[in-house]
């Protein structure tokens, strides 16, 4: 009895023994590939109400998960708002009537939200056209 005990446990040690080793020697790679995504909410709260010569434009949420960053565009009619100062928390441009500008870049992925809005020319808001746009870098 003791030798079937004796050898069974053998056994045991001599299939255990090259599966651990094997175990320590081998591993795999995982790779995932994350879909770049950006968009731009904006919403209205506040929107209309004066402040100064400020007029707000409400708020906007930005979201973009591109790894080198993104650039957050304003799109409007080409030809008006020059002169508009834009404010968008800490960031401020002056549109100078080209349709197109960068209101601000980031380096790296980024979540944020915050209040937007614009301190007209001598033009006033001749347009009914302004869109902001995030393009990844």
């Amino acid at each position: 009895m003791i030798r079937k005990v004796s050898l069974g446990l053998a056994s045991v040690v001599l299939v255990a023994a090259p599966t651990t080793a094997m175990a320590a020697s081998f591993g795999f790679n995982l790779r995932l590939t994350v879909a770049v995504q950006c968009n731009v909410q904006h919403q209205a709260t506040g929107f209309g109400v004066v402040s100064g010569d400020a007029v707000s434009l409400g708020t906007f949420r930005e979201y973009c998960n591109a790894p080198a960053g993104y650039d957050l565009v304003i799109n409007y009619a080409p030809g008006s708002l020059e002169g508009t100062r834009i404010i968008a928390g800490s960031d401020e441009i002056i549109l100078n009537g080209s349709g197109q500008a960068v209101l601000s870049r980031a380096t790296g992925p980024r979540v944020r939200e915050r209040p937007i809005a614009a301190i007209p020319g001598e033009q006033g808001f001749d347009t009914d056209r302004f869109e902001l746009r995030i393009i990844p870098t």
